[in-house]
């Protein structure tokens, strides 16, 4: 494969599963609508954070420092308050 095409490959690839990440994370905030949910506040932080370090250790794969603080915390460093463990 030369590197045309893998040049070509990757803009075919990455924009859709990129629009697919974002509708995956506006189709999650639906259900911060307080009208229809109650929530675990100690379990969505964590999931959050969660999703903070996985999009760090992979924007990272592309020479992209992401930093994320949580309540001014880098985010590698907050404790998980939820009995819900990391993977």
């Amino acid at each position: 494969m030369t590197d045309q095409d893998k040049k070509e490959a990757f803009n075919r690839i990455f924009p859709p599963r990129v629009e697919k990440l974002i509708k995956a994370l506006d189709v999650l905030s639906n259900c911060s609508n307080k009208s229809g949910y109650i929530w675990n506040q100690a379990l969505i932080h964590d999931v959050f954070v969660t999703i903070a370090q996985i999009f760090q250790e992979k924007a990272k794969l592309f020479g992209v420092k992401f930093e994320v603080l949580v309540d001014g915390v880098e985010v590698d460093f907050v404790e998980l308050k939820s009995k819900r463990t990391k993977k």
